[in-house]
């Protein structure tokens, strides 16, 4: 049985120390939050066959995670990542700009929401479309029904990582972020947390880590180090009111929004935890939003 990532381990060793990071997540039977100082990237943001095709060869059953995003979106994105903290956005060539763009775009549909919510709902707008084509003598409509009926769990799982592929690397969608204004905010010591959620949109998108790319006053926020935040947006009155508020309205912000959209919550270290704890807690027991500052 395979372990997938549904956030990438390179994002996430950015907060890791020896690979180790801080968790933070609440736990429903003991009713408190729990803080894990040794939470193992290996072992983060991971669900076993996540990314696996059901009722094909053996050797194809990997292939989503092992054929697709690892090789074609998470090494390159990596790549484009040391670029920006290395150098700055504006040393990415072309090509890494659309690497990155692929990143943003495939973190949508890589949750286990995107996935839980594409199998069923594809799948019987497909099965529905072959069931109307199929119309003819009853036998042979009996046959369709059952043949769909026998196929649809695995079909169920399988469309879904298919239209997750697709939609990863959709020419509109990668070139709409790509055209995008990007920059990087930094801090001069570690401040910023990761989630299990990371990539987050202002205004927000009904889904976690989805691109509202519809939206003209959409605003991308990824955090891609303990100092660094990744911004896109293809307003410039969006732009300027994100480029004047000051570095600690932004930490604070990204900070809840992380907080808000996640399940679990991770840091460089301990220190956050007088932020962290009460807002996952309030969460959990709704007594606590994001604020509006």
């Amino acid at each position: 049985m395979a372990r997938h990532h549904y956030i990438p381990q390179f994002l996430l060793r950015k907060w890791a120390t020896n690979g180790r990071l801080t968790a933070y997540y609440f736990e429903t039977g003991s009713g408190k939050v729990i803080e894990n100082a040794k939470a193992a990237v290996a072992s983060a943001c991971q669900i076993s066959d996540l990314n696996s095709y059901f009722g094909v060869h053996l050797t194809q059953r990997d292939f989503p995670e092992t054929g697709f995003f690892t090789p074609r979106v998470d090494t390159p994105a990596a790549a484009a990542l040391q670029v920006m903290l290395n150098k700055g956005v504006r040393a990415l060539r072309p090509e890494q700009r659309v690497d990155w763009a692929r990143l943003l775009v495939s973190l949508a549909v890589r949750t286990p929401e995107a996935l839980r919510e594409l199998g069923p709902r594809e799948t019987k707008k497909a099965f529905a479309l072959v069931e109307a084509i199929a119309k003819g003598p009853p036998d042979a409509e009996r046959k369709v029904s059952a043949l769909i009926q026998a196929n649809m769990k695995k079909l169920q799982r399988n469309f879904p990582l298919n239209i997750a592929m697709d939609l990863s690397t959709d020419p509109e969608k990668l070139g709409a972020v790509d055209r995008m204004m990007w920059w990087v905010c930094r801090w001069p010591r570690s401040t910023i947390l990761i989630g299990d959620r990371p990539l987050l949109t202002f205004p927000r998108a009904p889904h976690p880590c989805g691109i509202p790319l519809n939206n003209p006053s959409c605003l991308i926020a990824l955090p891609i180090a303990p100092n660094a935040v990744f911004f896109a947006s293809d307003n410039l009155e969006t732009n300027h009111k994100a480029r004047k508020m000051t570095p600690s309205r932004i930490s604070f912000a990204v900070n809840e929004e992380t907080i808000w959209r996640s399940t679990c919550i991770y840091a460089f270290d301990k220190s956050p935890a007088t932020f962290v704890n009460p807002r996952v807690e309030g969460k959990a027991k709704r007594t606590w939003r994001p604020s509006a500052r």
